[in-house]
This record gives C-alpha cells, sequence and structure tokens, in this order.
C-alpha cells in the first residue's frame, strides 16, 4: 500500500481515483469529503463491496489508521492500486485551515 501525503492530493486527483471512506457512519455522514464512496471497514474486511481492482483507491478516514487497516485488508485481496491518505482527515483539515 502506498501513502498519500495531504498536500499531495490535489496532484493526484488527476489520476482519477475512487476515494472510499472507511469511517463509521456517523463520522461520514459529517460530509467532509464530497463525492466520498462509504464503505465501512467491516465491509472491506469481508469482502462485501465490489471496488475496482483497475482503478486507484484512495482511503480516508479521521486519523489514517481505519484507512490502513482497510488497504491491507484490499492488498490481501489482490487489489495494487491502493492509497491511504496520511494522517486522515484530520491531518487535511490542518492544511486546509492553513491555506
Amino acid at each position: 500500500m502506498r501513502t498519500l501525503k495531504p498536500e499531495l492530493l490535489k496532484n493526484f486527483s488527476q489520476d482519477n481515483p475512487l476515494v472510499v471512506d472507511v469511517r463509521p457512519p456517523e463520522q461520514y455522514n459529517q460530509g467532509d469529503f464530497a463525492g466520498a464512496l462509504h464503505l465501512t471497514l467491516a465491509d472491506i474486511q469481508h469482502g462485501n463491496h465490489n471496488l475496482p481492482k483497475d482503478r486507484p483507491l484512495l482511503l480516508i478516514c479521521e486519523r489514517g489508521v481505519m484507512s490502513e487497516l482497510a488497504g491491507l485488508y484490499l492488498e490481501a485481496a489482490g487489489y495494487e492500486l491502493v492509497y491511504n491518505l496520511e494522517g486522515g482527515l484530520q491531518k487535511l483539515r490542518q492544511i486546509t485551515d492553513r491555506q
């Protein structure tokens, strides 16, 4: 799994990644990342999804821990284009607030 620094998110978006938010529903419903697909960590862990294997997947969560774990499950299932947002949405918010 690759790690994506939040500062590089804008450039990475040109690769047309599918953004997957693995946070619990109550956090996902806050709407921090428009257009993100919501799949819980349990969905990914149990294979309850239909994610493409031929498109980059950017996994996000609040701090980057649950998304990293989700990425490990996806890699074990044969996914190769898996990225984790370093520091999660928390770090992305800090960077965005500074700009």
